[in-house]
């Protein structure tokens, strides 16, 4: 039986009999495991006790929790990095003299990976001898992506176990790492079945305690320098120079600063590369940029916590979409790559035809550039199944329209199809625009009836819009959350309202850019000054991207519904193009030209200043840091007034919309973090300066009332939904 050592609020120590010890992981105060300042101290005392213990022969270290341990505490990170020097250091030496002494224990550990295992999760599984993960289980050491490095250990350790090349892999892109790759790079023994991870972890111990293994060799091949000369580390970092700095952001440095860390450190024994990444650790998060990824961050888990809920309490065998357009042939493979069966109809069978041959082609390119493996290419597309039948939606758990953009159209597939589903199932619409409400009208279960908006690519666009219309239920949206999270997406919950929140602060976004184009502002010159700021694309080649068409009609249904603010006066650089049939990139015209073949190139086109030069009304001189201002600040303000309508339920989640829908630099946290940051008040003595320009730069009432009182955005509350 076994014997309880040690009982904290973050971990359990238990003796299994005959020297075997096991710490278990298991965060009483949440559904999580991290690695927060109460737990790291309930670690150090887990691992003095371990380390006294006599006749110690083994440690098993497992999880109580669906995932192992998913990184520290996000909510310590601000603190930390507003820490003095010295202070910083002694925290980063707490945590690392604990996982040394882990590693030095006079027995071998051996440590169980369910579920994911993020950040300081990794860290501590490379300081123990053995892995073992569940054939389902995940790891990732996200730290680049959100600003800074590892700090306990990875950079060093990772490199001696896995070899320098997936090192640099993993750190540097933050990507996922599934469990068949782990064990294939060495830093897994073996994956199991999930419900045998514990027993099979266990049995693995009973190995070592008997001596099967050399724990001690590994431990030795962990404190030496990689066996590489200096040429050959030197190689394999600047050959992945150029791959790296092109996934990550220009404005987010740390994953060449983690390249740089790996190259300095390799060669040295692994005392002197852990002063290192120490030293470049406390560099790196003194910056700005690590506090507003953090913030993002934070903000991200909190929008994410209860659609997780509600994916564990959905299941989505049978999806069903109604149109097999570009939209709706994206939103049925993507489905079907996360293993849902997915009936596509449409009325045309040329449609379905021409639907299936893209996605089947599409799949083949990923093939061949080994994204994707030809067996799985097989079952994906084994997974869709096309037809011109309303019958076959009698079995689906949710279905989703996607035709055209038009009221009636939409109206009629919604209102047909809701016939043939099951009593419980979901239905939604994928319109960007739309009032989901207006859709409804007609439907015998409007409370089923949601609009789930997928933007355009779907497979790489990481997060959909879940519409709340007037007669929907709570247990519909939850539902929606579900299916989009089983969709590998973030979803953010919004009320219908005209534009939704995206396409409505987007659009004052742009319009920002048509006053300044109607000022005689260079397109190209707005694009540039953006693009420096932080977004990946600038306006007008965001504009060209959409389709210049498509923009005007929605700023057109937008000026509609917010006449006394979304209303461009006279005629725009859109309307001009529009009329001149510069469509955007899909013409090979539009702000820019376009040239090339699969992955076209936008070039300056030397006639548009002519074109666009008679709808000029004044030439103002404009400094660069009047452009920025004059196009960030419409977009922040329509954002606070979606949020003062309670179209959004909180600023955290407006900012990831921001962040993951609009393209808003993530570097710079979204706009509550950047209105919070300046401090409310000199934001709206800023806006003031442009208030004659017209309604789309005066604050709405809620802002201003929270800049008299000297308050900010950061005390509202999370908000559940919209």
């Amino acid at each position: 039986m076994n014997e309880m050592l040690m009982q904290g609020q973050y971990l359990r120590v238990l003796s299994l009999g005959c020297g075997l010890y096991e710490l278990v992981f298991d965060n009483q105060q949440a559904g999580i495991n991290t690695l927060s300042r109460p737990c790291i101290s309930e670690f150090g005392d887990a691992i003095t006790l371990l380390k006294d213990l006599e006749g110690l022969r083994g440690v098993l270290i497992s999880s109580d929790h669906e995932d192992f341990i998913v990184g520290g505490d996000i909510n310590e990170f601000d603190r930390q990095a507003r820490l003095p020097r010295q202070e910083l250091i002694a925290l980063l030496d707490e945590m690392n003299n604990w996982l040394n002494r882990l590693e030095h224990l006079p027995a071998p550990s051996v440590v169980a990976l369910g579920g994911d295992t993020l950040g300081g999760g990794v860290e501590l599984a490379l300081a123990c001898d053995y892995r073992l993960m569940s054939s389902s289980a995940r790891l990732r050491l996200p730290h680049a992506r959100r600003g800074f490095l590892p700090g306990w250990g990875g950079t060093v350790r990772l490199p001696r176990v896995v070899g320098l090349d997936s090192a640099i892999d993993w750190i540097c892109t933050g990507r996922y790492v599934e469990a068949d790759e782990a064990v294939q790079t060495g830093l897994a023994v073996t994956a199991v079945a999930p419900d045998h991870l514990r027993i099979a972890a266990l049995e693995l111990l009973e190995q070592c305690a008997e001596g099967e293994f050399d724990f001690q060799a590994l431990r030795r091949h962990k404190r030496q320098a990689l066996p590489m000369s200096k040429l050959g580390v030197r190689l394999a970092v600047e050959s992945s120079r150029d791959r790296i700095a092109q996934v990550s952001d220009k404005h987010q440095p740390a994953a060449l600063q983690a390249l740089d860390t790996l190259l300095e450190q390799a060669l040295l024994p692994a005392e002197q590369a852990m002063a290192i990444e120490t030293q470049r650790y406390v560099e790196v998060v003194s910056s700005e940029i690590t506090p507003a990824l953090t913030s993002l961050l934070r903000s991200e888990l909190r929008t994410k916590h209860r659609a997780r809920a509600e994916l564990k309490k959905s299941e989505f065998h049978r999806v069903g979409v109604i149109g097999a357009g570009v939209m709706g042939r994206a939103i049925a493979t993507q489905a079907a790559v996360k293993r849902m069966r997915v009936v596509m109809l449409d009325a045309k069978d040329e449609q379905l035809i021409d639907a299936v041959d893209e996605i089947a082609a599409r799949l083949a390119r990923e093939v061949k550039g080994k994204r994707l493996d030809a067996e799985e290419r097989v079952g994906i597309l084994t997974r869709i199944r096309p037809t011109l039948s309303r019958e076959e939606f009698a079995r689906v758990d949710l279905a989703i329209e996607a035709v055209i953009e038009d009221p009636g159209v939409k109206t009629v597939a919604l209102l047909t199809i809701e016939r043939y589903l099951p009593e419980d199932a979901i239905l939604a619409t994928n319109t960007s625009a739309i009032p989901v409400g207006g859709l409804a009208r007609g439907l015998k279960r409007p409370q089923q009836f949601c609009g789930i908006h997928f933007f355009n690519p779907v497979a790489t666009m990481p997060m959909v819009e879940v519409v709340r219309a007037a007669k929907t239920s709570d247990e519909t949206i939850g539902r929606a959350l579900g299916f989009a999270m089983a969709m590998g997406k973030t979803p953010v919950v919004v009320r219908d309202c005209p534009g939704f929140f995206v396409n409505r602060v987007l659009h004052s976004y742009f319009m920002g850019f048509l006053f300044l184009v109607r000022d005689g502002v260079d397109p190209y010159r707005i694009d540039r000054l953006m693009e420096t700021y932080g977004w990946s694309l600038g306006p007008a080649r965001t504009l060209d991207k959409l389709g210049i068409d498509t923009s005007v009609n929605a700023g057109r249904m937008l000026a509609a519904a917010y006449p006394e603010r979304l209303t461009f006066p006279g005629e725009s650089a859109l309307d001009r193009l529009r009329s001149l049939r510069r469509l955007g990139r899909k013409v090979g015209l539009g702000f820019y030209r376009y040239v090339g073949g699969g992955r076209l190139k936008s070039l300056p086109d030397s006639s548009l200043s002519s074109e666009l030069e008679p709808l000029a009304v004044r030439h103002p001189e404009v400094s660069d840091r009047e452009i920025v201002e004059r196009m960030m600040i419409p977009l922040k303000i329509e954002a606070a007034r979606v949020l003062e309508e309670g179209n959004i339920a909180s600023p955290a989640e407006a900012d990831v919309a921001l962040v993951l829908g609009v393209g808003y630099p993530a570097f710079r946290g979204g706009a509550f973090y950047a209105m919070n940051r300046e401090g409310l008040g000199r934001f709206v003595a800023r806006c003031r300066k442009y208030a004659e320009l017209g309604p789309i730069y005066q604050p709405g009432l809620q802002l201003r009332e929270l800049a008299v009182a000297g308050r900010s955005y950061s005390e509202w509350g999370t908000g559940d939904e919209a």
